[in-house]
């Protein structure tokens, strides 16, 4: 039976590159290949790896990066805004990406969204 952890956070360091939107209190950097020598060590086949939305919002770049540097050994979750009156394009761009297997709706409004709001409406359509 294969071992799936069921969510990781990949990311590069905190560079001009590729610059964090906030600091977490987490490592300065679990790098693909950090987190498949992890992997690794523990017997874990695969992991679902969360794009890191505090770091890079709904940028996924860096897990495209990873996967494709490591195919097989991640599935990608990638973060959509709700508000982005283009976010279905964006989610049918992001179901022809190689190792996506889902999205993760942002609600960074408030807690208490009205649930005929019209973006939850654009993704769930």
């Amino acid at each position: 039976m294969a071992i799936i952890d069921s969510q990781v956070h990949v990311y590069e360091a905190n560079t001009p590159k590729r610059p964090w939107h906030t600091v977490p209190n987490w490592p300065d950097h679990v790098t693909g290949d950090e987190m498949v020598a992890a992997m690794d060590r523990v017997g874990v086949d695969g992991a679902i790896f969360i794009s890191a939305f505090s770091m890079y919002r709904y940028d996924a770049s860096y897990a495209v990066e990873v996967q494709r540097a490591h195919p097989g050994r991640f599935a990608l979750v990638k973060p959509v805004d709700p508000d982005n009156p283009a976010v279905a394009d964006v989610i049918a761009d992001w179901k022809k990406t190689p190792g996506a297997v889902g999205i993760r709706i942002m609600m960074t409004k408030e807690a208490g969204r009205d649930p005929n709001d019209p973006g939850l409406d654009r993704i769930l359509r």
